[in-house]
């Protein structure tokens, strides 16, 4: 019963752990230090600037934003999609007490969620409408799934000459498969590879321009 009791401890210990991580959604949180004292060298993805970047733990609390080495933060947030710069700013609603329904793009959900702006500074992350925000920041996948895998020799011991695309170098390059196991990102020619996943990223459309309304009034007072 002792035996039974640890097992299924140890199971949903071992399912909490995995579920608690749950990248890319823990990529998304703010870096957080924590309470205590301590200095430990750590990595957390920065939304604002989409990269792996160091900070110094505290040593207790925080939050899963939080990986042993550049390397496991990369690992586990580099699915995250990149937006135009304007749509990671924060919500801003500025100083004054107006109530204009406005949208902005939340970096923490990846949807673009409604506020009220105060009708004077705040910053370009504001769009007036739901479909103009999801138009310019709503990320598009512009490479397929499979091209995102990480390479993987697989578990056998015969070579195969095999391309993956590399999403470093954005390019297919060349790497011998063991036979079996392994991820999806296996090509049998580079020529397939670049079909897949180079031109595949080449046809998204381009953005539009986001125009600020109230950006462009003060400018043209400003030239009158």
């Amino acid at each position: 019963m002792e035996f039974f009791t640890l097992a299924l401890f140890t199971l949903f210990s071992s399912v909490y752990s995995v579920l608690a991580l749950s990248p890319p959604g823990a990529c998304l949180l703010e870096v957080d230090e924590g309470p205590c004292r301590g200095s430990i060298e750590r990595y957390f993805y920065n939304t604002m600037t989409q990269k792996c970047e160091i900070f110094f733990y505290g040593g207790c609390q925080g939050n899963d934003n939080r990986f042993k080495s550049y390397e496991e933060c990369q690992k586990s947030c580099f699915r995250i999609p990149k937006v135009p710069q304007i749509c990671r700013f924060p919500k801003e609603e500025g100083p004054c007490r107006a109530l204009f329904r406005s949208y902005f793009f939340n970096m923490t959900s990846m949807r673009c969620e409604p506020f009220y702006y105060g009708g004077c500074e705040g910053n370009s992350n504001r769009f007036p409408d739901l479909t103009a925000c999801k138009e310019y920041c709503s990320p598009r996948k512009t490479v397929p799934v499979l091209c995102l895998d990480f390479l993987d020799k697989g578990r056998c011991s015969a070579s195969f000459p095999r391309y993956y695309y590399n999403t470093a170098t954005k390019a297919c390059e060349e790497f011998i498969y063991s036979g079996c196991g392994g991820s999806s990102n296996n090509f049998v020619s580079k020529h397939i590879c670049m079909d897949v996943c180079v031109k595949g990223s080449k046809q998204s459309r381009d953005r539009p321009v986001h125009t600020n309304v109230s950006e462009c009034l003060e400018e043209r007072k400003r030239q009158d």
